[in-house]
């Protein structure tokens, strides 16, 4: 009996049906070893003549048929009374027993030319005794068969009927003392006793199973709304949530397991050469994200399963950029890929171990780059000085009777802004210019007033001195601010330490208004 658990459904999958040698020998589930000894003689001319197997009197008839050398397979397995009883469950059973011979079964007849809708109504509505357990089987197998010959997910109508008609299977007790006596029949020590009962234990999970496989394998291909919905129509199908989840897991194992070894590849590549760091970390994203999303679509966000594999490739990522980074200290390289990595962490200490060296990578990238290109290294002789002030504090003093002075005291800095000298000259360069041709201006209006007031003009005169006056502050606010253009000046206020002491309540400038020395 050990052996008989152990061997059912081992090579059950998506091509379940496509591959029954039933169908594929075209023969009935019913066939006796002189049926079986015959088809393989026939097989055997035709391979002589150089024709085509044919499908015999196979239902659902494949397209294309089968090639010879697949039939013969199909023979071959038919042979082995463990196989055979399995590949019977999957295959369409006669209404009546084998001792009913020349008794018509008009559902079969009609499935063998072609009208499923007919033996599906009979079926639906079938005879007493061995025909409802049968009919319920049959009707199961056929919308199975159908929905997995339509290749892929589509059709979801017929996998609800298909994982609705296995299920009244499965509580069916008459259909599995039938399924008993064929083991007796086949009469071979593996079938024991219990045999029909650990087919109907294990059939749960190997349908759950095929559902679960291809599910994995159309998200891959980008389905993922419709395979999230076929995980959805299973879980409703009345099987136990943990047999569905078993079910998925296994069936995402293979694609968790390669992304585990390729995450463990791009670490042992990026120790060998850590310049590679950066590299490998995004190589290994590229890779990865895609299948990520693939296995989200079939997998709770909380499976453990699918939260390891998140957490690991995003580790190894994070230790790739590490390495590159104390290597080169090329800070701009990592900002992306840790982010990158962040995405695809699932808990909160994954994440939060991120965070700690994207903080860190974000504070020297402050640094690392010019402030106002955003794209050159900065200049230790270009850098920009920024004084700021804070904790003010005026408190009245008294020198003697009604003498009394306020005192203002404060704390003063000097922040240093990464500064390339190509923007220090471009800066310096545009200053410069709008004064010269300010002033210039200023002056030749100057002299043109005066020379009008001297002329009896007086009223045009003092028009223009007005105007040169508002002229003057004009230039003024198009030179800038401590040699920087209105907009750059203003972009200090994003500068992290900067904005980190505004925030603070600290301000531009050497002192407080009004404050002495």
């Amino acid at each position: 009996m050990s052996a008989a658990r152990a061997a059912f459904f081992t090579r059950v999958g998506p091509e379940l049906y496509r591959e029954n040698p039933f169908r594929v020998a075209g023969l009935p589930i019913d066939a006796s070893a002189r049926d079986i000894r015959r088809r393989s003689e026939e097989l055997q001319i035709q391979a002589k003549i150089g024709a085509a197997p044919g499908s015999g009197s196979s239902l659902l008839p494949l397209d294309p048929p089968p090639d010879l050398e697949t039939a013969k397979e199909a023979i071959q397995r038919l042979r082995d009374p463990l196989r055979r009883l399995e590949d019977e469950l999957f295959w369409f059973w006669p209404s009546h027993n084998a001792a009913s011979k020349g008794v018509r079964d008009e559902a079969l007849e009609a499935l063998r030319t072609g009208d499923l809708d007919r033996a599906e109504e009979l079926w639906t509505s079938p005879g007493p005794g061995r025909a409802t357990a049968v009919a319920a089987h049959n009707l199961a197998v056929l919308a199975h068969a159908r929905a997995l010959d339509a290749d892929g997910l589509d059709g979801q109508e017929l996998w609800a009927k298909a994982l609705h008609n296995w299920r009244a299977v499965l509580d069916n007790d008459a259909f599995w003392d039938l399924v008993a006596a064929r083991a007796r029949d086949a009469d071979d020590p593996r079938l024991g006793p219990g045999a029909a009962a650990e087919m109907r234990d294990h059939l749960p999970a190997a349908l759950l199973s095929i559902s679960a496989r291809l599910a994995v394998r159309v998200s891959q291909d980008g389905g993922h709304a419709q395979a999230t919905a076929h995980v959805d129509l299973v879980r409703r199908a009345g099987f136990p949530e943990r047999a569905v989840d078993t079910a998925l897991r296994d069936a995402a194992g293979h694609e968790t397991g390669r992304l585990r070894s390729l995450s463990q590849s791009a670490l042992d590549r990026a120790a060998a050469d850590p310049t590679t760091g950066a590299g490998e970390a995004r190589r290994l994203l590229d890779q990865a994200e895609p299948v990520l999303t693939a296995l989200g679509a079939v997998l709770p966000p909380d499976d453990s399963l699918l939260q390891g594999v998140r957490d690991e490739i995003a580790a190894h990522a994070m230790r790739c950029v590490v390495m590159y980074v104390n290597k080169t200290d090329g800070w701009r390289d990592a900002s992306v890929p840790l982010e990158r990595a962040m995405a695809i962490a699932a808990t909160e200490a994954s994440r939060a171990q991120l965070q700690k060296n994207l903080d860190t990578v974000q504070d020297n990238l402050v640094y690392a780059t010019c402030w106002f290109c955003k794209e050159r290294a900065p200049d230790e002789g270009a850098i920009y000085e920024q004084q700021m002030y804070g904790d003010v504090n005026r408190q009245v003093v008294s020198y003697g009777y009604n003498a009394r002075q306020i005192q203002t005291t404060w704390r003063k800095l000097t922040v240093r802004v990464p500064r390339c000298a190509q923007c220090k000259q471009e800066q310096s360069s545009r200053t410069t210019k709008v004064w010269g041709i300010g002033c210039t201006t200023n002056v030749v209006v100057l002299a043109l007033a005066i020379l009008l007031m001297m002329s009896g003009v007086v009223a045009l005169g003092i028009i223009l001195i007005i105007a040169d006056v508002i002229g003057f502050f004009a230039v003024a606010g198009m030179a800038g601010t401590n040699g920087l253009p209105k907009q750059q000046f203003v972009s200090l206020s994003e500068f992290p330490p900067i904005r980190e002491q505004l925030r603070s309540g600290w301000l531009f400038g050497e002192k407080p208004p009004n404050a002495g020395n």
